[in-house]
């Protein structure tokens, strides 16, 4: 009869659901809420009226006033909080935001997203909070520059345009994440001469510069990372103005699954560094080319490097050859030959006279050159080539003949440059 009754009453059905589920169920469903709307549901009934004050997040959002927010901080009855979350630059002085801080920690959150209104130094309680997971930091501090940084949880960090006290904020707070696993960073305008990003245990790493055409800098961005899988840099320079050095040095890991989409992902690396335009480029991938594996065959070239003039290159001759035939302004080429010992791969003339060769290009230098016969036919093909070059350096690493005859053999290789100077021959032992 019960049973009858009951289902002909769909409200004494859905009362009967709520009153039934386990506190923790409500909670869990409260946590969805943000924390004023949550508290809301006090007048529900005498169940509810205290409910709210055990749920594991606190959410606010712009329109909260402060003062309830006050009063729900200290009506929240948790030990301990698992997310305080403050949005959409939500209003507060600097006394309120060390305040909140303070709460959090002494509650021992585990996740922290503050994007509120204003700049102020990050109080030191945050930066030695030993219960912290994950942080994420938007428009609203300053990261200083001195103190102790001690964050032996942190997993996730986002700093989305914060400032900081000086250049060593930054190397300063990565180097007290010991287990930081991802690490987002944007900046605006806001720059530091070098943002330099160190940490071996970061694996997800993802770095977006906003910069205003008229923006006037210097900037330089040192990364780190052994441990690191995935990579995003988005730059907003404008095109127009080049970047004038780029300095990057790629390590491949011992994993042969991913060696062909490694490969593909540094072609798109280098693509990337076409498009910004700098004037200086120091590429090293000697780390991955002596691995049994590491190829550069698979870099096509297909991006040009119109501003380039000076390039430094640790690499085999494959890849000279790619950059000389998209770089037409080149003056500077210095290539140190890196390659698996059991393989050295064969010099092949381009089609065509790259034309950085025919106009620009003065200056080359080859160090610890390691297969003599390969080597020499590119010595040959740039000096035969290279209307306008000056000076010639050549180093020899791996060559059972003297300086003299190296140095014999190459001054007797046509010139196209009545300038050119062999400056310099040396044979080292490695």
């Amino acid at each position: 009869m019960t049973s009858s009754t009951s289902s002909s009453n769909p409200e004494a059905v859905n009362s009967d659901r709520i009153s039934g589920m386990q506190d923790d169920v409500l909670l869990h469903i409260l946590s969805f809420l943000p924390t004023i709307m949550s508290a809301k549901t006090s007048i529900l009934s005498r169940r509810w009226r205290f409910l709210w004050a055990y749920a594991p997040d606190l959410i606010f959002e712009m329109d909260d006033d402060v003062d309830i927010v006050y009063r729900v901080m200290l009506l929240h009855r948790r030990k301990s909080i698992n997310t305080l979350r403050m949005t959409r630059c939500f209003p507060c002085t600097d006394l309120q935001f060390d305040t909140w801080i303070a709460y959090a920690v002494m509650r021992k959150v585990r996740n922290l997203d503050l994007w509120v209104e204003g700049t102020r130094i990050l109080p030191q309680c945050l930066l030695n909070c030993e219960t912290l997971v994950d942080l994420r930091l938007s428009y609203c501090c300053v990261i200083p520059d001195a103190g102790t940084v001690y964050l032996p949880c942190l997993k996730n960090l986002h700093l989305i345009e914060v400032e900081y006290e000086s250049d060593e904020s930054l190397p300063r707070l990565l180097s007290g994440c010991t287990k930081l696993e991802e690490f987002v960073l944007k900046s605006d305008e806001k720059l530091l001469s070098c943002y330099k990003i160190s940490s071996p245990t970061i694996e997800r790493l993802t770095v977006h510069f906003y910069l205003s055409d008229a923006t006037s800098y210097e900037c330089r961005l040192v990364i780190n990372t052994p441990a690191l899988g995935y990579l995003q840099i988005c730059d907003g320079v404008d095109n127009s103005t080049p970047l004038i050095e780029a300095e990057i040095y790629l390590e491949k890991g011992s994993n042969k699954k991913y060696d062909f989409l490694y490969s593909r992902s540094i072609q798109k690396f280098i693509d990337w560094l076409g498009i910004l335009n700098p004037k200086s480029i120091r590429l090293n991938l000697s780390s991955y080319l002596t691995q049994q594996t590491g190829e550069s065959k698979f870099f096509a070239g297909t991006v040009s490097f119109p501003t380039l003039t000076k390039l430094e290159l640790d690499a085999d001759c494959f890849l000279v050859s790619q950059f000389l035939k998209n770089a037409d302004n080149l003056e500077i080429l210095i290539f140190n030959e890196v390659s698996e010992e059991k393989k050295s791969y064969v010099w092949v003339e381009p089609l065509q006279v790259p034309k950085c060769l025919l106009s620009h290009l003065k200056v080359i230098k080859f160090v610890n050159t390691v297969d003599k016969m390969n080597n020499f036919e590119m010595v040959k093909f740039l000096l035969k080539n290279a209307r306008v070059l000056e000076k010639m350096d050549i180093i020899y690493s791996k060559t059972s003949d003297t300086e003299e005859k190296v140095r014999e053999i190459v001054l007797l290789c046509k010139r196209a440059s009545t300038k050119c100077r062999l400056t310099r021959v040396e044979v080292v032992t490695l």
